[in-house]
């Protein structure tokens, strides 16, 4: 699903609220972001604290903060 002029960081949020957590490979091909519009975006949350980040070795995933919920 590609979203055309739409905020990259709306577009994250609303995936993010759509599956939970994903990897930044997943969240590339759901939102049609360029991968460095998308880290763009990413760092943006996470500083803002709506997003964070969790690492498993390698593996990279983001999610929703939980204080952050309620975000629309």
């Amino acid at each position: 699903m590609k979203h055309k002029r739409k905020n990259p960081e709306e577009v994250v949020l609303s995936i993010l609220r759509e599956l939970g957590e994903s990897n930044i490979n997943t969240l590339r091909r759901k939102t049609g972001l360029n991968y460095y519009v998308l880290l763009r975006a990413l760092k943006s949350l996470i500083s803002k604290g709506i997003v964070i980040e969790k690492r498993i070795g390698r593996l990279r995933l983001f999610a929703m903060s939980t204080d952050d919920q309620r975000i629309v």
